[in-house]
């Protein structure tokens, strides 16, 4: 199955971009040298870091197997039920929390978030629902 992975974060200058990184690739097996970094000035000149990755083939399908065997039993019933909510044009579109994640916990957030957006081809608008749960489902 082609898949694709975009994750986007935002990091302001009081977080340790290291640390950030670490988890990410402690968690989902990502090398750093995978995230592409930009330093833009934010408000009264502070370095705000925008961290980008896109991830194909074999390390998008073990990024997708490891997120959901990661999440929260609840949390991913939530989405895989009412997975029609959580997709757009561009694909399955979730946000979970930074500051969780450096403690080692995957939890979906509204706020401060890593976004994670994972996306395959669907050539049938009706059975979108269904390859999204199948791909949900898949082992590592």
């Amino acid at each position: 199955m082609q898949l694709e992975v975009k994750i986007n974060l935002i990091l302001h200058a009081t977080e340790d971009e290291n640390k950030v990184l670490e988890e990410l690739g402690k968690n989902f097996n990502i090398e750093q040298k995978e995230f592409q970094i930009e330093q833009i000035p934010g408000h009264f000149n502070n370095p705000i870091l925008l961290i980008s990755s896109k991830l194909k083939r074999k390390s998008a399908h073990n990024f997708v197997s490891s997120f959901f065997l990661k999440m929260k039993k609840d949390e991913f019933q939530e989405i895989f039920e009412n997975v029609e909510d959580f997709v757009t044009s561009s694909g399955l579109n979730l946000r979970i929390s930074k500051q969780k994640l450096i403690s080692g916990i995957l939890t979906m957030s509204k706020e401060d978030t890593i976004k994670i957006n994972i996306s395959t081809p669907v050539y049938v608008k009706n059975e979108t629902k269904k390859i999204y749960q199948e791909l949900m489902k898949c082992d590592p």
